[in-house]
């Protein structure tokens, strides 16, 4: 099953060399995609586009939730 965007959450929001960057979190993880956007609706669309890009998916966030509590 693929990843939505309610396993992302934005944790900052910066401007670097004039442009908007977006960092990030799937959610109960260690990973963070940092982004390029205009707004928080793209940052999570390229942040979705991008945890496809890499076989992200839900079954396998759960494994890594899992071997984070341990």
């Amino acid at each position: 099953m693929e990843v939505s965007g309610e396993d992302l959450q934005i944790v900052e929001r910066y401007v670097f060399l004039d442009k908007v960057r977006y960092r990030v979190q799937v959610k109960g993880t260690n990973i963070v995609f940092n982004i390029q956007a205009e707004s928080d609706e793209e940052a999570i669309r390229k942040s979705l586009e991008l945890a496809s890009k890499v076989g992200l998916t839900k079954d396998l966030i759960s494994e890594i939730r899992k071997s984070i509590q341990q």
